[in-house]
């Protein structure tokens, strides 16, 4: 069974490593996805889901290929 939340938790963790390694503050994530800085941290901590489109934004942010938002998981 696949643990829906585990992989909220893991796609978040990865945002925040690629923002930080790009030295990015979540501001800053947000003018490039157009992404609220709430929302965003609620992504980085796993509290809220995902879709398809957020995941394209967020990897054209972090210029990032979507799969690298998910590897691993």
């Amino acid at each position: 069974m696949i643990d829906e939340k585990q992989l909220l938790i893991d796609f978040g963790l990865r945002v925040r490593s690629f923002r930080e390694k790009k030295k990015m503050t979540l501001l800053d994530l947000e003018i490039s996805t157009g992404i609220s800085e709430g929302a965003l941290s609620k992504i980085e901590n796993g509290k809220k889901n995902i879709n398809i489109t957020t995941a394209i934004r967020l990897a054209k942010g972090l210029e990032v290929a979507v799969s690298e938002l998910f590897k691993g998981i």
